[in-house]
């Protein structure tokens, strides 16, 4: 068997051990109806297996080989087997063949309206004679390794860290209805950039609103392209300039100081995969003589992505400290106009701030350019 044939049965065994995981503990959540009716249950293998994926994506990426998710071992064994005999016994007490299996991994695949629970059947008789042959020969074959860069302990931690907070969140929004809503108002709104709009949603939550523009504001800054001024914006109007900055600019930090370590944890091994040593190594060289003056000037100009810089600066020798003044230095200034304005800022003012943050670059580039000016010959 070839090297991608070993990785693909590896791959493929792992990822059906984590569907009858997320099987198992998904019938279990419904013999209680408390939870059932509160908590769709079914997305609990949709998530698993998306952790699945991920895990092998990221360790096939940096270290060019597939993470060790099911073991050889007793306890392995004994995990496998229960969550195998699970869904049966949960099927048997129920008295229907293979309804609720089908069921859950319908939706769980959203295939509802798609296929029946009849056709759903055939479909998993064919999974499951592909996954226990998968299974079969993952145990005869070993894990082939590819040239790569293998991982740090914290890097593996930081991994760990935020795939763990990555699966709360996600399984909160497919499987809980009202926090799926909460989560597409909020986009809605933010993408409108209707500051008015975004304030009566920020209100509409009474005294845990504060909280709710903390985590809408680090969730832009993670992984949503969404405006964060409008954020700031409706922060000043909602509780003043003074409190609304400070919350703007405190979540804000901890927004960039995540996509640091985000990028710290996974960005640098998946770079070195991607793009060449020169390449990386010119970009470590620029942020090494200007790191942070790098990233003041592009935190004091709004049209530069206030993710890229952060995500960037994770893969460059940059200090946590270096980033942490510039980066809170340089989106202070737009920090307290946005909460001052508030309601009454207008697209005039806007542009306005605009020229005034460039102009602050320019002067900022100037003074780094300077020394080297002095230097060309002819200079007098």
């Amino acid at each position: 068997m070839t090297a991608t044939g070993k990785t693909c049965v590896h791959l493929f065994a792992s990822l059906f051990c984590f569907y009858w995981y997320g099987l198992s503990i998904a019938l279990l959540l419904i013999q209680n109806q408390w939870v059932d009716m509160r908590f769709d249950s079914a997305y609990v293998i949709t998530i698993l297996m998306g952790l699945c994926l991920w895990l092998c994506l990221i360790f096939l990426i940096s270290e060019g080989r597939l993470p060790r998710l099911i073991g050889k071992g007793n306890i392995s064994t004994a995990i496998v087997c229960s969550s195998v005999a699970t869904p049966i016994v949960v099927t048997l007490i129920n008295g229907s063949y293979m309804f609720m299996p089908a069921y859950v991994t319908r939706k769980a695949w959203f295939l509802d309206g798609v296929v029946t629970i009849l056709h759903m059947n055939g479909l998993m008789v064919a999974w499951f004679v592909l996954g226990f042959a998968s299974l079969f020969f993952s145990r005869k074959v070993s894990v082939v390794s590819f040239k790569g860069q293998r991982l740090t302990a914290g890097q593996r931690t930081g991994i760990g860290i935020f795939s763990g907070v990555a699966v709360f969140f996600t399984l909160l929004y497919l499987g809980l209805g009202s926090f799926h809503q909460v989560m597409n108002d909020a986009v809605i709104v933010m993408k409108q950039a209707d500051v008015s709009a975004f304030r009566d949603y920020l209100l509409s939550f009474g005294p845990l609103a504060a909280m709710v523009s903390g985590v809408l504001m680090v969730f832009q800054s993670v992984i949503a392209p969404l405006p964060a001024f409008v954020i700031t914006f409706a922060n000043g109007w909602v509780f003043g300039w003074l409190w609304g900055a400070l919350l703007s600019w405190t979540s804000a930090m901890a927004g960039a100081i995540l996509c640091l370590y985000l990028a710290k944890w996974i960005g640098r091994p998946v770079v070195e995969r991607l793009v060449s040593q020169r390449a990386l190594s010119s970009w470590d060289h620029f942020f090494h003589k200007y790191g942070a003056y790098a990233i003041l000037i592009a935190r004091l100009v709004p049209v530069i992505s206030f993710d890229f810089v952060s995500y960037a600066a994770g893969v460059t020798p940059v200090t946590f400290w270096n980033f942490f003044w510039a980066t809170g230095l340089g989106q202070l200034p737009a920090t307290l106009l946005y909460s001052y304005l508030g309601e009454t800022a207008t697209g005039v003012v806007q542009i306005l701030f605009l020229l005034f943050m460039i102009v602050i670059a320019l002067a900022i580039i100037g003074w780094l350019l300077k020394p080297h000016v002095k230097n060309l010959k002819g200079y007098k």
